[in-house]
């Protein structure tokens, strides 16, 4: 079923709707939306003090981030994307498309898959820097949703309230399998996920002399809300930032791919010229 036929949602079934939103991830056998996010940092640029461990988003009403927690998401869509960070570039240098079951194939923009992430039964060949870039290619677990709390603050300190705000929580190493963990929740109760929240609080962990924070989660099953003509056309915005991530992704696929393809027939009639030139007794008799 295509994605465009979330407009026909009325006719679908449960099982249906699960696939096109991305709860059935096949496991089983943006535009500019905000994103949400853990807050690491005590200060700001300015010399604000910040709420460590907090969750954080910007707010385009007042222009600035907010912070809080517990917070509560209402899950639209789940899916996947591959991204690979380069530490020396300071700058993601590849991506894939934004998919929702691991049945779809995973293509980038540089002409591969999956940003060329190898499973982990097949790297024992692998050399020191090819382990090392192996880490830093990694598949995040993408949330698009609504998110609300009351007793929120900004930067200054200032009280700030939000409510069913559009967001992009984006989670990869620790916090992938709480998240995976919640919407499998829902998935096990047959529950269309928009029709159920998630409280989002923190868990502070130490390893070592690191002191980070991971998402811990409170699924509300059982919320039973409705989806009106409002949540009807987010719902919409959210894939349409999609389709718009993909198609990118798709275009420099496929001229990435020309590429390749252009360089390896170069090397073919190179490599015969080469034969030819060597010994062209043994072309023409052949």
């Amino acid at each position: 079923m295509s994605d465009n036929k979330l407009t026909n949602i009325n006719q679908m079934s449960n099982e249906q709707i699960m696939q096109a939103i991305g709860q059935d991830d096949g496991s089983t056998l943006g535009t500019n939306i905000p994103r949400l996010a853990i807050n690491r940092s005590p200060e700001d640029d300015d010399g604000n003090q910040l709420p460590v461990g907090h969750y954080y988003t910007y707010d385009s009403t007042s222009g600035q981030n907010v912070y809080s927690k517990p917070v509560t998401l209402r899950p639209f869509i789940s899916a996947m994307q591959y991204m690979h960070y380069d530490a020396v570039q300071g700058e993601y240098i590849n991506r894939s498309i934004i998919f929702k079951s691991w049945r779809e194939e995973a293509i980038d923009i540089l002409g591969g898959t999956k940003c060329g992430k190898i499973p982990f039964k097949e790297r024992a060949s692998l050399t020191p820097e090819k382990l090392e870039e192996q880490r830093t290619i990694r598949c995040y677990k993408l949330v698009y949703g609504l998110l609300s709390f009351d007793k929120g603050v900004n930067s200054q300190g200032e009280s700030v309230t939000i409510s069913n705000l559009p967001v992009l929580y984006r989670v990869t190493g620790t916090a992938f399998s709480p998240v995976s963990s919640a919407l499998d929740q829902l998935n096990k109760r047959k529950k269309l996920m928009f029709n159920c929240t998630f409280s989002l609080n923190t868990k502070r962990q130490k390893k070592g002399g690191n002191v980070y924070y991971t998402p811990d989660i409170t699924v509300n099953a059982d919320a039973n809300l409705q989806l009106s003509d409002d949540d009807m056309e987010t719902l919409k915005v959210f894939q349409e930032s999609i389709d718009v991530e993909n198609k990118e992704v798709v275009d420099l696929y496929n001229s990435a791919k020309s590429e390749i393809n252009k360089k390896q027939t170069d090397k073919i009639d190179a490599e015969i010229v080469e034969d030819i030139e060597d010994a062209p007794e043994k072309i023409l008799a052949s």
